[in-house]
């Protein structure tokens, strides 16, 4: 699989240069992941970012009374972990393989690369941190005005 073409064809990417997308590409580490593999363990720190190559991925998040609940199920091309290139921030969900899975991982130290690197790229990835902080924040707040309402 070429990924550098695999990145040009995501809605995320498709407006930077080949040279941007050839650098991220060489910063991601393509691994196999067998069926239930843990990606991300709700309330532990995250170790890097996730770009689904070929697989489907599952989101569940344990509610305050320790209920686990499906939040969705990801499919290629969509990426997980976002925040996970932050540091000390504990996760709010978790991410398992349903079934094979093919991903490429971003590590904390290859995204500080990318500013260095591939500059508009690591400054993109910034820009979906905060969009993803700022979802995350709105639903935060649906479920306390829930949990206040009952």
């Amino acid at each position: 699989m070429d990924l550098t073409y695999f990145l040009k064809n995501l809605p995320a990417f498709e407006d930077f240069h080949a040279s941007d997308l050839s650098t991220l590409a060489s910063n991601l580490d393509v691994q196999e992941y067998a069926d239930g593999h843990v990606f991300i363990q709700q309330g532990q720190e995250g170790k890097a970012l996730y770009l689904l190559l070929q697989g489907s991925v599952r989101i569940t998040r344990l509610d305050r009374e320790g209920v686990e609940h499906e939040v969705r199920e990801l499919a290629d091309g969509e990426m997980f972990g976002i925040l996970s290139l932050i540091e000390d921030l504990p996760t709010q969900a978790s991410c398992m393989a349903k079934g094979a899975v093919r991903a490429a991982s971003l590590s904390r130290e290859a995204f500080k690369k990318l500013f260095s690197e591939a500059s508009p790229i690591g400054h993109h990835l910034q820009y979906m941190i905060a969009v993803q902080m700022a979802r995350d924040l709105q639903e935060a707040n649906k479920r306390v005005r829930k949990e206040s309402a009952a």
